[in-house]
């Protein structure tokens, strides 16, 4: 099947689609279940009328018999010589005949002794002499043996069939006849067959039709939800990202189905948008680091302009333009050492997490800068982190508390929170607006005339920190006083056991 035009979905074909699969699929086992249930119950409405039919052949011989019998009681009365065994004969088939069946006598040999058939309009006696079919051979030597009857037996085909049944006659004391048979046409029979046939079939062929628009309106009920959840994957394939099955929670497949497309649907969302975000981010990291970069450079490019145009012969201007060269070469190397630790902070596989006492990492620290200690719980405060990491990240906080606390005090603490541990440090300076707290933590954000870019920094120290901490698995949040100040608060997973190791020389 070609695609469609214009991204559409292509119809399926009503033999592929799967409510029609479905519903044959149903009707199909229905036929067969019908089709048995109607030949089982056709055979058995067909012996039933087989066997009504031979019961009224016996209640013909039984009643003929005894015609024939009370026939010679009144001879014998009557002072009258016997029926003779022919003329019996004769009697028995004659009698059979005017009850509307065929009959014939056979002797002990099996040979034809009398026959008798109904009479028409005209001649309504019994026409005797007439032929009879008759039953297979071996049939008649079978009820002759047994001394009973046989069972009811269709003969020949189309309007010749005909229904046959044997009876004994007690020849013991010698008679000719040792068989009768009577015979009945079968059209009555095919006709009521045929009608039950009819019935049958036109009843099956209806209990199909019903069978298809039933099955097909539950299908189509059932299976409503699936055109549903295909819309929905068909427009969440077409861009739409909050597309949703928005079918209601429940025990069967179809609905597991959609719980679990909803689910999926979500987190393809989140993961676009976290996507897209991401994308914004090293954009706007990329802008900012080549304009961060760019700057220095063309300080650099300037001065060396000048400089090649004459001005290094000028003692005064050629020391003025080596210094400002190497602060600015300075600061690019800053910010090269500031991308590189953010590479390693965004790269968590580069961190050693093992037992660190923060306690007396702060405190070697701070006795190197001259610092006050810090104050909060004594003894060992063990936290599972990369020492080196950690002096990356209290290093970046003394140095933004260094150039944002306007010279004042800077305050460190040690905090014990449950199953964290980490410490604070509060600097005396402006403080943070509320505006800027929310974003002080993004790379390359200034907040404040305090916070520009000719105080120094890079703009990546804060974003460092956070980096780092969260790929230890803490957490870093900053807060600012009413009357100013900040305090960065840092919180890492307590460790167990051990104590810290320094940092590889």
């Amino acid at each position: 099947m070609p695609p469609a035009e214009g991204g559409a979905s292509p119809r399926l074909r009503w033999h592929r689609s799967l409510r029609w699969r479905l519903t044959l699929t149903l009707l199909g086992l229905l036929a067969v279940l019908l089709v048995l249930a109607g030949g089982a119950e056709y055979s058995l409405l067909r012996g039933a009328v087989i066997s009504s039919r031979g019961q009224a052949m016996r209640v013909a011989f039984g009643d003929a018999r005894q015609l024939v019998a009370r026939q010679d009681r009144l001879r014998a009365l009557d002072g009258r010589p016997p029926l003779s065994q022919r003329q019996q004969a004769r009697e028995l088939v004659g009698a059979i005949a005017a009850g509307q069946f065929s009959a014939v006598a056979l002797s002990p040999g099996l040979v034809v002794v009398a026959s008798a058939a109904p009479g028409g309009s005209t001649h309504p006696q019994p026409v005797t002499g007439v032929t009879v079919p008759l039953l297979p051979r071996s049939q008649l030597a079978s009820v002759l043996r047994s001394g009973t009857r046989g069972q009811p037996t269709l003969l020949g085909q189309g309007s010749g069939e005909r229904l046959a049944m044997a009876f004994a006659v007690d020849s013991r004391a010698g008679g000719s006849v040792g068989v009768v048979e009577v015979v009945q046409s079968a059209a009555a029979i095919q006709q009521e067959l045929g009608r039950a046939r009819l019935v049958l079939g036109l009843g099956t062929l209806g209990v199909l039709v019903l069978a298809l628009l039933i099955g097909l309106w539950v299908t189509s009920r059932s299976l409503g939800r699936l055109e549903r959840l295909t819309n929905a994957a068909r427009r969440l394939g077409g861009g739409e990202l909050s597309a949703r099955s928005g079918l209601p929670p429940g025990g069967d497949e179809v609905a597991v189905l959609a719980g679990v497309f909803d689910q999926m649907a979500e987190a393809v969302e989140k993961t676009v948008a976290m996507r897209e975000e991401a994308t914004r981010q090293m954009r706007r990291f990329i802008a900012d680091a080549s304009h961060e970069l760019r700057t220095p450079l063309t300080a650099i490019k300037g001065y060396l302009e000048v400089l090649e145009r004459g001005a290094a012969d000028d003692p005064q201007v050629l020391a003025r333009a080596l210094q400002v060269m190497s602060q600015e070469a300075e600061r690019m190397r800053r910010l090269v050492t500031d991308l590189l630790a953010l590479a390693r902070a965004d790269s968590s596989r580069s961190l050693e997490l093992r037992p660190v006492d923060l306690a007396e990492l702060l405190q070697d620290f701070l006795e190197e800068r001259g610092a006050d200690p810090a104050t909060g719980p004594g003894g060992p405060l063990l936290a599972q982190a990369d020492p080196e990491a950690l002096l990356t990240v209290i290093s970046n906080l003394q140095v933004n508390a260094e150039r944002h606390g306007e010279g004042r005090g800077i305050a460190w603490a040690l905090i014990r929170d449950g199953e964290m541990v980490g410490f604070s440090c509060s600097d005396q300076g402006p403080g943070i607006s509320a505006d800027d707290l929310p974003h002080i933590f993004e790379r390359f954000y200034r907040a404040g005339e305090s916070r520009s870019r000719d105080a120094g920094g890079s703009g990546l120290g804060l974003a460092i920190v956070k980096s780092l901490v969260e790929a230890q698995g803490g957490q870093v949040t900053a807060s600012s006083g009413p009357s100013g100040g900040a305090t960065f608060r840092v919180l890492l997973p307590a460790a167990r056991a051990g104590g810290w190791v320094p940092p590889p020389a």
